[in-house]
């Protein structure tokens, strides 16, 4: 039996299909379509380069500039003379969605062309493209910050992870996993692209296994995917726009994951882990006593299916038990999970909710 003190608490998605041009397989972007409009519109970023010329700059130097970066594809160009307080800088209007970027660059007396945090030689057309690019992709932030996790800066993670921020509010355990991520698409402002394999395989009639509700969106995709062989990887496309590809877990050496390690302590974290009772518990399955737990710590309680598939553990086949005590719920967890040859991980998701992630000691 199983005896513990106190209450138990149990607390976001469609799909249209279109081929993507320019791409050797079939892309499908994953839409939805609801009374309103889901998804932003986005338009490739405008770049207008005014280029002001320094005392000493060569008087034949303007032509070939010109002429060197007329197939740049700029919004417009143009060559001036130096005033008072000119200085290589970047002005952004338009909408976040729809920017103009007007770079103002300095024309040397060394016959360089000095962008914001750059210079380049009169021929380095290469380095300017990439330069252009940098700035499409990410704004001026985007020309500062080096690439990290999915190729993103540090400013595109971020909005990433706010993007994916958004709860579920309905039951998600023994739903069609298509079913379910239909309805979270429908809730993001991200669309997603996957190969045709990939959604057959969605579409397989593969049920989700956990209950997600309460949840951020981002962990509860990557949990929906797992025991599909997906991962979900957010991908930047040419102007800076990102979109999430669900693929294969072989074809992605990174992928958005299952929760988050916590930057507070775990008893900041999760305080209900450490709450003290008086338990015992005699050969009761694992899952249904992790879900007596689960009702009483506040917390989700997720499985990594595929590991233990992998080692054969079966949760409702598992017995476990403890002598009567006085504990805590993190030591009982501990120890019921490592009976069945498995770990917990406490994380959180995108909105910083605890959740605990069972998986196979062995890796």
């Amino acid at each position: 039996m199983f005896y513990v003190r106190g209450r138990a608490r149990n607390t976001l998605l469609g799909f249209k299909m279109h081929n993507s041009p320019g791409l050797r397989t079939p892309i499908l972007a994953l839409l939805i379509c609801t009374c309103a409009p889901v998804f932003s519109v986005f338009a490739a970023p405008r770049v207008e380069f005014e280029l002001i010329t320094e005392p000493g700059f060569p008087t034949t130097g303007a032509h070939q500039w010109m002429r060197m970066l007329k197939d740049l594809k700029l919004g417009s160009m143009r060559i001036r003379s130096a005033r008072s307080g000119d200085k290589a800088e970047i002005r952004q209007r338009g909408t976040a969605a729809s920017p103009t970027y007007q770079v103002t660059g300095i024309l040397t007396a060394r016959n360089t062309l000095r962008l914001p945090g750059a210079e380049f030689r009169h021929g380095d057309k290469a380095g300017i493209a990439r330069w252009i690019a940098k700035l499409e992709e990410g704004g001026e932030s985007g020309l500062r910050e080096r690439p990290g996790a999915f190729g993103l800066t540090a400013t595109q993670l971020v909005k990433v992870h706010e993007a994916l921020n958004v709860p579920i509010p309905f039951n998600t355990k023994g739903q069609k996993s298509y079913d379910a991520m239909k309805r979270i698409a429908g809730t993001l402002s991200l669309s997603f692209t996957a190969e045709q394999s990939v959604l057959d395989a969605m579409a397989g009639g593969d049920q989700v296994r956990d209950e997600l509700q309460g949840l951020s969106a981002g962990t509860a995709l990557a949990a929906i995917l797992r025991p599909l062989g997906l991962v979900l990887v957010p991908q930047k496309q040419p102007g800076g726009q990102i979109k999430l590809l669900i693929t294969d877990v072989r074809r992605s050496r990174e992928s958005w994951p299952v929760g988050w390690p916590s930057e507070k302590s775990p008893r900041e974290t999760l305080p209900e882990l450490f709450n003290f009772l008086e338990v015992e518990i005699q050969d009761q399955p694992l899952s249904s006593t992790l879900e007596a737990i689960q009702g009483r710590i506040k917390a989700p309680i997720l499985y990594d299916h595929n590991s233990l598939a992998l080692h054969n553990i079966d949760p409702a086949q598992v017995k476990v038990s403890l002598p009567a005590e006085r504990t805590y719920y993190k030591r009982i967890i501990d120890r019921l999970a490592n009976q069945a040859k498995l770990t917990s991980d406490l994380r959180v998701d995108e909105a910083g909710k605890a959740l605990l992630w069972i998986s196979s000691l062995k890796r």
